[in-house]
């Protein structure tokens, strides 16, 4: 006869409701032990977790909004951040649903799409989408430095 399983114990209240928020920064176990997150470089975590300090719980929904200004006062360099940002979407972290134009703070939108990542095969894909928008950057960034040089003289 198979042993029952016991039900899963629920978040803390502190988790859940209040100001937690504004004290701290809450991972769970299934989230920092998957292979999504364990792909992402030190720099795509560090960011998600100023992301995650940033949220505001009940009063936002999911949206984070963060200008870049918060990550370089956390030390991060704002190409540091870019490319951890797409890191980030690619594996399912993030959502950039606004970037920061007209004085505007860019808004994220955190998203669970890593639990689809628990098989080598997703994960492979993710990996391919960020090496190509990695290599779309690239190509863009030459062009206007191209640019830049041909007009220079």
């Amino acid at each position: 006869m198979p042993r029952k399983k016991k039900p899963r114990d629920p978040p803390p209240k502190f988790a859940t409701s209040g100001t937690w928020h504004t004290h701290h920064v809450i991972f769970f176990d299934d989230q920092l032990t998957s292979l999504a997150y364990r792909a992402l470089s030190a720099n795509a975590k560090e960011v998600y977790t100023v992301l995650r300090m940033q949220y505001k719980g009940v009063y936002t929904g999911n949206t984070v909004k963060c200008p870049y200004s918060i990550f370089e006062q956390m030390g991060l360099r704002r190409e540091t951040v870019s490319r951890a940002l797409d890191q980030l979407e690619c594996y399912g972290f993030v959502e950039i649903t606004r970037g920061g134009l007209e004085h505007r703070p860019s808004e994220y939108k955190l998203v669970d799409k890593w639990v689809q990542m628990e098989n080598a095969e997703k994960m492979e894909e993710a990996k391919a989408a960020f090496k190509k928008r990695m290599e779309k950057k690239q190509k863009a960034r030459e062009r206007r430095i191209k640019f830049a040089d041909s007009h220079a003289g």
